[in-house]
């Protein structure tokens, strides 16, 4: 087990160097972070406005159709700007040089590919919550298995509907299966990885908050919670950053065979043995 951690570490690390060399990418989760919050915000002033509350929480109906709006709009913000990490990470992997700019155009190409995703994403998701509320413990642990399944069937979406050029959802979902089939060792230990990475820098965000709503008062409340909520956001968007940038470079493995980013002074398959 403890072999597993430190190769995970070894490829967040190798993604962390490629981070530093593009740190402008960090622009990128950022402007999803602010329009995804933004969009729930401007939905929760809506429904406080015209006293929408009471028919969320009472009418089935509507509350499923908030839930399918914000899986939507999440999953397309948040598909469509990873997308652009990994257009940069391709970029620097073929030795050039990524901007942002670049970043958002090769996303405004793909963004039929992205629109039929978050589409599939979100009815997917409003279906498996209809069955959570409705059926209970069955509808929860049927949930549960069906998350897990499809984050790994789904894991190398976005580098494929950048590579890939296409919007059919069977040839999206294909390639990334087979994707992953040939790399699920590598895949699973770079997420773990990652997550190692940035989970102290989120534990003293998090602390700093609560310490702050919890502890303290006035002006030092305000500062230390401010303090946190910024290392909360740089948690979440480094490890977004960090994470399509190992997708991108083992997709790279999985379809052609060459050591990127990452794993270019390594073999991969050394690295990670299937056993």
């Amino acid at each position: 087990m403890s072999g597993r951690f430190s190769r995970g570490l070894a490829v967040a690390d190798g993604s962390l160097d490629v981070f530093r060399a593009n740190p402008r990418l960090v622009v990128l989760p950022l402007c999803s972070l602010l329009l995804i919050g933004s969009g729930f915000a401007v939905a929760a002033g809506v429904a406080l406005h015209y006293g929408l509350i009471a028919s969320l929480l009472t009418n089935d109906l509507v509350k499923y159709a908030a839930i399918f709006v914000g899986l939507a709009l999440s999953s397309s913000l948040g598909t469509f700007f990873n997308a652009a990490v990994a257009h940069c990470a391709f970029r620097y992997f073929d030795g050039e040089e990524p901007t942002v700019r670049d970043g958002f155009r090769a996303a405004w190409r793909a963004r039929r590919a992205i629109a039929v995703w978050a589409l599939t994403s979100a009815t997917l998701g409003t279906v498996l919550y209809i069955l959570d509320d409705k059926l209970g413990f069955l509808g929860s642990a049927a949930r549960l298995v069906f998350d897990l399944a499809w984050g790994l069937l789904t894991f190398f979406v976005v580098p494929v509907i950048v590579v890939e050029d296409t919007a059919d959802l069977r040839t999206i979902l294909r390639e990334s299966g087979t994707a992953f089939r040939e790399t699920w060792g590598e895949s699973v230990s770079a997420s773990l990885g990652v997550s190692l990475i940035v989970l102290p820098a989120a534990l003293v965000g998090g602390g700093l908050f609560a310490a702050a709503y919890l502890g303290l008062h006035g002006l030092v409340a305000w500062l230390v919670g401010g303090l946190g909520l910024i290392v909360v956001v740089a948690a979440i968007v480094t490890s977004q950053v960090l994470g399509m940038i190992a997708r991108s470079a083992l997709y790279v493995y999985a379809t052609k065979g060459r050591h990127v980013g990452p794993f270019a002074d390594q073999d991969p398959a050394s690295v990670f043995p299937d056993s």
